[in-house]
């Protein structure tokens, strides 16, 4: 858990209900949630609800709307792929006595993935900028299934034996700088007559000052919110500068955490502009879901999508929705993940970038 923050939530269905039959009630719930969420947790909202649900929006509530930021993929040229280069080289290990740590990137620092074995040998796919580390194919990765082994991984020079035309091994670079610099534009809005502050804008700026670490960049985030409306807050993503991965790996299956997916997270499907005018080819994914059990029967749901860069995994940008359904029974009357019609939208963009992304031209006419 990187920070704690409050979170606008639902009151018991006593005050939900009791207010009035059929009129609206106050529900300010506090719940400690992470990251992302602080994008609409820190608005302080007192939503409403009404006595009667809204049927036909039950099941989707209000629909995000495309980013009108994105164009077609076959409206501009994508960049012609460099050639693979695959030396013939090999690496044995040759430490005696004692297994050899493999990891996840060409540093002591990096996370072990792997072990081998004395007389293990693996391909040689690339090398260090500094010549100490050799970039290996492979080791089981996180995605493979048994008996597959799809990863590259990283061998210190001093535990190998390497053969073959080492210099035809091309040199690895980190895909982030040292000092990494991202900021992205923040639009919230609020969906219910009772909320204290209906819409504010925000600017959400990335750095890192992680000079000496080949590894490993420790990423801030601040959160700016337009004319004071909510409280700034910041957080911090530990970040591998070789495969792009937020190193915890615990966000992937929340859309809302997902700032650095790691390097070619998915093939290009649309094209984003910056606004400086340049174009991004990105991985559009969507729609994806979030829920969050509340107290008293309630359920948060956030439904959006995000696209992110084709080459490193950065953040593009990010949308959703977030509704409250009430799941329980008041007065004789059953209700099954009921929506009430109160709603938060959230649309996040990436303004700029020293990170080296995906860029493409425009096609010619």
């Amino acid at each position: 858990m990187h920070f704690s923050i409050v979170s606008s939530g639902i009151s018991s269905v006593a005050s939900f209900f009791v207010s009035t039959v059929r009129q609206s009630a106050h529900r300010t719930v506090q719940r400690t949630l992470l990251l992302v969420l602080l994008l609409s947790a820190l608005v302080g909202l007192s939503a409403c609800v009404t006595a009667i649900p809204i049927e036909d929006q039950a099941a989707t509530g209000p629909v995000a709307t495309r980013d009108s930021r994105l164009v077609d993929i076959a409206d501009v040229n994508l960049p012609t792929p460099a050639p693979v280069i695959v030396p013939d080289v090999s690496a044995r290990i040759i430490t005696e006595g004692s297994r050899a740590n493999i990891r996840s990137g060409p540093s002591l620092d990096a996370p072990i993935v792997a072990k081998a074995n004395p007389g293990d040998e693996f391909d040689v796919v690339g090398v260090s900028s500094d010549g100490e580390w050799w970039q290996i194919c492979c080791v089981r990765g996180p995605a493979d299934g048994e008996g597959e082994a799809t990863e590259t991984a990283w061998l210190a020079t001093v535990v190998v034996a390497v053969e073959g035309n080492t210099e035809a091994v091309p040199a690895i670079e980190p895909l982030f700088p040292e000092q990494l610099t991202a900021q992205w534009h923040v639009n919230w809005a609020c969906g219910s007559e009772r909320c204290g502050v209906p819409e504010c804008d925000a600017t959400i700026t990335a750095t890192s000052n992680e000079e000496g670490n080949q590894q490993w960049l420790q990423v801030e985030h601040e959160v700016e919110w337009a004319d004071g409306c909510f409280e700034s807050d910041t957080w911090t993503f530990e970040v591998d500068r070789f495969t792009g991965r937020e190193r915890s790996g615990e966000y992937l299956d929340n859309f809302l955490y997902n700032y650095w997916l790691g390097m070619q997270p998915g093939p290009a499907t649309d094209v984003y502009t910056l606004e400086n005018g340049r174009q991004v080819a990105v991985w559009c994914s969507g729609p994806q879901e979030f829920e969050l059990p509340e107290e008293n029967g309630w359920t948060t749901v956030y439904e959006g999508s995000t696209c992110h860069d084709v080459r490193t995994g950065e953040l593009v940008t990010l949308n959703y929705t977030k509704r409250w359904l009430y799941t329980g029974s008041f007065e004789g009357q059953n209700y099954e993940r009921a929506y009430f019609g109160d709603y938060e939208t959230l649309e996040q963009y990436l303004l700029d970038t020293n990170a080296q992304l995906s860029y493409v031209e425009q096609a010619a006419q």
